[in-house]
């Protein structure tokens, strides 16, 4: 299936019909703005139990959450998608950020529906600007984001991968609803395939990333502004929120290398394969990065 087609086939799935969508408001009322002591506090996996205190959201905190993370991004696509298709470098390129952007606008639709159906308050949307400057307060991070193609896609590789890890940190304050969680799977889903096609556009165009983040890609953008959106990205070990070690030395694939590759190295490329759960306040400080 070609790519861009399987993006839009996700994304239009995100989308409930009128009927599942009515009955999603009786069961999505119990948890409008619901606190997180009515809900269940955690995976239920078999690993160590946590070694510090858990976060606490609830399930509206989550949608919350996730809806401010969709207004960024397709506020980010929308503006892109105002300039000519010379800064794309070509139409088929524009095409792209075009199928990814009406993505972005199905999951804010999507989810402020859910939130109004669940009697929840819609939050209001920020004041963006993309060049981190807080709108002229203080210098920008990235002054020609609209202006030079390759700044613009590292904008878009920190809010997509910012993306993922937040969507796979609030699923834990959706598991109490199949629908939620089926949901923020979807999106999650989707926010992955953005990410990876955003990188591979990146490496077309000479940048030393691969489709997923990985310590040998290429610094993105300022110092702090990439700390802050690869804080806790492990890798060589994986973590779930508490935070939790996965236990991969007790779980490792078949090492079928010739001649067979050294522990760490398997280790290193079990590890690349997830990505870390961001937690609400981590996510809600990189939203602030380009809010004002």
């Amino acid at each position: 299936m070609d790519f861009l087609k399987l993006l839009s086939h996700l994304a239009s799935a995100d989308t409930p019909t009128p009927a599942a969508a009515d009955t999603r408001r009786r069961a999505l009322s119990r948890l409008a703005q619901t606190s997180a002591a009515a809900l269940p506090a955690a995976l239920s996996l078999a690993l160590a139990p946590p070694a510090q205190a858990r976060p606490t959201a609830s399930t509206y905190d989550a949608l919350r959450l996730a809806l401010t993370l969709e207004y960024l991004e397709n506020e980010f696509y929308t503006r892109a998608l105002a300039k000519p298709t010379s800064f794309f470098g070509s139409a088929a390129t524009r095409a792209a950020i075009q199928t990814i952007q009406s993505h972005e606008q199905q999951h804010v639709a999507l989810l402020e529906g859910v939130l109004r159906s669940s009697g929840g308050t819609v939050p209001t949307k920020p004041n963006f600007d993309f060049t981190g400057s807080k709108n002229g307060t203080q210098a920008a991070s990235f002054p020609d984001v609209f202006d030079n193609f390759d700044t613009f896609l590292q904008v878009a590789q920190l809010l997509e991968d910012a993306g993922v890890r937040a969507y796979k940190g609030q699923v834990e304050f959706l598991q109490a609803d199949n629908f939620l969680l089926e949901t923020a799977l979807r999106a999650h889903s989707t926010e992955a395939r953005h990410a990876a096609h955003i990188r591979t556009l990146r490496r077309q165009r000479g940048a030393q990333v691969k489709s997923w983040s990985s310590p040998t890609d290429a610094p993105v953008g300022p110092a702090a502004v990439a700390a802050q959106v690869y804080a806790n990205e492990q890798t060589t070990t994986q973590l779930l929120p508490g935070p939790r070690l996965v236990p991969f030395r007790e779980s490792l694939p078949i090492n079928v290398a010739t001649p067979p590759l050294p522990l760490d190295a398997i280790l290193a490329k079990v590890a690349e394969a997830f990505d870390e759960p961001l937690d609400g306040p981590s996510a809600e400080a990189i939203v602030g990065l380009f809010a004002y």
